[in-house]
């Protein structure tokens, strides 16, 4: 059963980790200049911060060590959470937040149970539950190969989409 379930996360985390990307590649920054006229530039990074060990090895990372919440399992809730945060200059990880975090299944019946208001309760319960899982793995991760901008390492923000499946089904 075990095996199972890693398997299943797995899958489901390789597909959805594929969707990471670095935001600061393309951000974009506005300036005033002595006219007071904006001019827009956009900074585009030459090398992205990389996981120790790549892709495949992110995967394995969030394979082994994100936990499905036992709570949601009586609910059957499924979903997901993407994480933002930054790779310093020095591979070390902060600033690290959960946006997007969605319920994407849940068990209709035994929702249909809970009154509405216990329903749009439950349903942010699990999506914080989720995100705070997903931060814990966040913080547990090695330093990075930091990402360079113009030649030069540059702190970068990076995103990571982490979906949450029940294993038990």
């Amino acid at each position: 059963m075990k095996n199972m379930k890693r398997t299943i996360l797995s899958i489901i985390l390789a597909a959805l980790t594929m969707g990471a990307v670095a935001q600061s590649a393309d951000s974009i920054r506005v300036k005033n200049d002595t006219t007071g006229t904006k001019k827009i530039f956009s900074e585009i990074a030459e090398i992205f911060p990389k996981y120790p060990g790549g892709e495949k090895a992110l995967m394995r990372f969030l394979e082994k060590n994100v936990q499905y919440p036992d709570a949601a399992q009586d609910y059957d809730v499924e979903g997901q959470v993407i994480m933002t945060f930054f790779v310093n200059e020095d591979g070390s990880l902060s600033d690290i937040s959960a946006h997007d975090c969605k319920i994407n299944r849940f068990n209709t019946t035994r929702f249909s149970q809970e009154t509405e208001s216990k329903q749009k309760e439950l349903k942010q319960q699990f999506a914080k539950l989720f995100a705070k899982e997903a931060y814990r793995v966040i913080k547990k991760m090695p330093k990075w190969t930091p990402g360079k901008r113009n030649g030069i390492i540059t702190r970068m923000k990076y995103n990571v989409r982490i979906s949450f499946v029940n294993p038990y089904k």
